[in-house]
């Protein structure tokens, strides 16, 4: 029986090193985590809906040649959490983090489970 992908591993596929490890550990987060939200690729990136509309936002992974960046449309908290990264970037919708900067993952991971609160928060006012 062949095996079926979706974009997002077939995506996967042609990374490696730095690259394929960090958006691999990124991706298994969201699958665990938050299996509902809806995975595709845009701006070949793997993204994850939150809300349609006027309320919609997302959070995408990217990759350059040096670090792994995380993207979001909630740019009040990505303000925020340019305070906490050693070399953010400049990019209102998103931060970056050096792949030599592991440790920063557990930032990020605490900052994709803030945006979906906010986003739960002000769409259902939970």
């Amino acid at each position: 029986m062949k095996e079926r992908l979706n974009e997002v591993d077939v995506y996967l596929r042609q990374l490696e090193g730095s690259p394929k490890e960090w958006e691999e550990i990124f991706i298994d987060y969201m699958r665990k985590n938050y299996p509902d939200l809806e995975e595709v690729i845009s701006f070949q990136m793997p993204t994850y809906k939150l809300g349609s509309g006027k309320e919609r936002n997302y959070i995408s992974f990217g990759i350059a040649k040096n670090h792994f960046s995380l993207h979001s449309m909630d740019f009040e908290y990505i303000t925020q959490m340019k305070e906490k990264l050693s070399k953010p970037g400049r990019g209102k919708g998103c931060v970056n983090v050096p792949f030599d900067k592991p440790y920063e993952r557990e930032i990020l991971f605490k900052a994709i489970d803030d945006i979906i609160e906010r986003k739960i928060t002000c769409v259902y006012g939970k």
